[in-house]
């Protein structure tokens, strides 16, 4: 017991002798523990703060719901992580086109190729990677000038590009049920102010007029018998044919001052069947489509001679817009449609509205003729539609990427490529050409005028595209008036 007791005292001296002398480094035990304890807490504080801030950001970006608000969202984004900047492409075939990029400093291209699409590489004093989105029809692309770790914010990077990838998906399916409704008000005022309550086949008699030169055309219907259209008095026609239009009650009288071919008379109507049938199923073969594309194309031209100002104005359209697709490496099939398109695109100028087009100075209901014949156009054509899609061409080709465009007041994503590309050629031809109230503008000026009108008048990549061969395009031009 005696010596139990001594050693006891003999630990509880050396315990107090070796605080006394070590209590120096309890207090950095202490501390260190303490340091440790706070640096986490600190470190998950941090966690959760940034948690917050990714979620706030989340929480933004989802309450978007326009495009271009997304894609200026997703640049100041990829900034905010240290980058130099960022560009977004999207699918258009077999190639992706720009977008949206910030800034404008840096180099961009104005289209990447799938195998361009690689995970990092070097670029002069950048580093730049690829982020796919997860349907890969959207690319992300970031320059820096430090080597970024973005495996943090990659996740979060491609939600943002799949959502996107679905809203431009939305908005095409949108902007068809809008044009749709807007069509059935639209299209009957249309009539209204044109040709009263008969539709289409009215628009068919105002192609004959001009592209055959009658002297008298009369529309009967076999079910109103005592009713019939007289669209030019037959009196000063010696001959008359008489074509039965299939699928509809209607008859119509042809009247002209010499006896019409045979050919002709097939010409006309297989034209005349084609425009009753109106949804009949054809195939792209089909001597019935080819006569009503060649009647069409004759129309337009005819209806171009009638204005001192207009000469050549489809064809012009139809060089540029084909330049403009070739640049953005379109297949062969869209750039063929889109050439139609363009040669066709003003086709719905017929009736009332041949007679101002020379004018400048026009208001009312002729401003509202003005504004419609992009449906006009697109009903006449709608007949060939499956077998030559040119109808969103035709009818959406004066929107405008800003919104300020007619009849629909379509914007961004809404608009079909196409469109954009006769849009521009069509501006373009447009300002280098003479109207009766102003001058023409030289081609430097135009390029100076178009430069300003990115993601104005059209995307910027449509722009782009131009101006990779503009001085072409100016050269094929001035060889078309010398003709």
């Amino acid at each position: 017991m005696f010596q139990n007791h001594l050693l006891t005292e003999k630990i509880q001296e050396l315990t107090y002798n070796l605080a006394i002398n070590l209590w120096w480094v309890f207090a950095i035990l202490a501390l260190l523990f303490f340091w440790l304890t706070l640096k986490l807490f600190r470190s998950k504080a941090m966690m959760q703060a940034r948690l917050e801030k990714q979620n706030e950001i989340f929480e933004d970006f989802a309450n978007l719901d326009k495009t271009q608000d997304m894609e200026n969202f997703i640049l100041r984004y990829v900034r905010s992580l240290g980058a130099e900047g960022g560009a977004l492409y999207l699918r258009r075939g077999e190639i992706f086109i720009l977008q949206a990029k910030m800034p404008d400093t840096i180099p961009w291209d104005t289209r990447l190729y799938p195998k361009d699409v690689g995970a990092k590489e070097k670029r002069g004093a950048y580093h730049v990677e690829y982020l796919l989105s997860p349907q890969e029809d959207v690319v992300l692309v970031i320059y820096s000038k430090e080597q970024l770790d973005l495996e943090e914010y990659e996740g979060f990077l491609k939600t943002m590009l799949a959502h996107y990838a679905q809203t431009l998906s939305l908005y095409k399916g949108r902007h068809m049920a809008k044009v749709t409704d807007a069509s059935k008000s639209l299209l009957s005022n249309v009539m209204k102010l044109q040709y009263g309550t008969e539709t289409f086949l009215k628009f068919v008699v105002s192609l004959l007029l001009k592209a055959e030169g009658a002297t008298g055309v009369i529309l009967k219907n076999k079910e109103k018998p005592g009713k019939q259209a007289i669209f030019k008095s037959p009196k000063d026609g010696k001959y008359s044919k008489i074509f039965y239009i299939r699928n509809t009650p209607y008859i119509l009288e042809l009247y002209t001052r010499l006896p019409l071919p045979k050919e002709k008379i097939a010409e006309l109507g297989a034209f005349l069947d084609l425009a009753g049938s109106y949804f009949e199923n054809v195939k792209a073969n089909s001597k019935m489509v080819v006569n009503y594309i060649n009647f069409l194309k004759l129309s337009n031209r005819a209806l171009e001679l009638q204005s001192r100002y207009f000469a050549n104005h489809s064809e012009k359209v139809r060089i540029v817009s084909v330049e403009i697709a070739k640049n953005l490496f379109l297949d062969e099939k869209l750039i063929d449609t889109i050439a139609l398109g363009a040669e066709l695109h003003d086709i719905g100028m017929v009736g009332k509205i041949e007679q101002f087009l020379d004018s400048g100075d026009i208001k009312g209901k002729d401003l509202d003729l003005i504004r419609y014949h992009p449906i006009v156009g697109s009903v006449i054509v709608e007949p060939i539609d499956n077998v030559y899609s040119i109808v969103p061409i035709i009818r959406y080709h004066h929107e405008r990427y800003d919104g300020s465009g007619y009849p629909y007041g379509l914007s961004g994503e809404e608009i079909p490529l196409e469109a954009q590309i006769v849009a521009l050629a069509e501006y373009y031809v447009g300002i280098t050409s003479p109207r009766a109230y102003r001058k023409a503008k030289s081609h430097e000026e135009a390029i100076e005028d178009i430069q300003k009108q990115r993601d104005k008048l059209v995307a910027s990549s449509v722009i782009d595209a131009f101006l990779e061969s503009h001085e072409g395009i100016a050269k094929k031009l001035q060889l078309l008036d010398i003709k």
